[in-house]
């Protein structure tokens, strides 16, 4: 695994998903997720802070990939027709909006990247690929939300790519324990490392 062309990838913590006035949990019943469950979606927060100051200061990419729309959601590129006609009733990760938005507790640096994704994937339709390899990019350490739905599927999408992988099991969460472990799992075994946000520092500080 290449440690010295590695980039840190963020994916989704956006308004609309985290924050207490953000689409999902303002419309958690709709979307049929139970309120108290997505609070955990915060839960990453801390560790993805420790890791893009980290990152930052090793003088390495931190990538954020992010979900917007168009205002008519005209190029919405998922298979949930539930969650599309709440997003579009709520006015939900329209581009530019504050609900598309990075939460303020991990804005954006201006030496960072931002890529926006229209589906679960962050590879599907983007310019992902063509930014990590104009860094040069070789490894992908990924964090963000949902750890088995867009976290996983960028994942997938990587290796498929030809990237390697370290999925941070602690700088990442879903609504659900039982599908973040089912990743974790699933990860391990046939696409990557799974490592805690202190591993990979301490793997990162052992390689210069």
């Amino acid at each position: 695994m290449d440690t010295e062309k590695v980039a840190l990838i963020i994916v989704d913590m956006q308004n609309d998903f985290i924050h207490d006035n953000g689409f999902v949990l303002k419309y958690s019943e709709g979307v049929g997720v139970p309120k108290h469950a997505l609070k955990r979606l915060r839960d990453p927060i801390p560790n993805i802070n420790l890791l893009s100051e980290f990152f930052r200061n090793k003088g390495k990419d931190v990538i954020y990939i992010y979900t917007a729309w168009a205002p008519d959601y005209s190029d919405v590129a998922l298979p949930l027709k539930k969650m599309r006609d709440k997003a579009k009733e709520a006015g939900a990760l329209v581009e530019g909006s504050w609900g598309a938005r990075i939460i303020e507790e991990l804005k954006p640096e201006k030496t960072d990247h931002l890529v926006v994704k229209k589906a679960y994937g962050g590879f599907f339709q983007t310019s992902l690929d063509r930014v990590l390899r104009n860094l040069g990019i070789k490894t992908l350490v990924m964090t963000g939300v949902a750890t088995n739905f867009c976290v996983e599927t960028t994942t997938r999408e990587a290796v498929a790519y030809g990237y390697e992988v370290i999925f941070v099991n602690d700088a990442t969460a879903t609504f659900d324990p039982a599908g973040h472990e089912a990743t974790l799992k699933v990860i391990a075994t046939g696409f990557g490392e799974v490592m805690s946000t202190k591993e990979v520092k301490e793997l990162l500080e052992k390689k210069g």
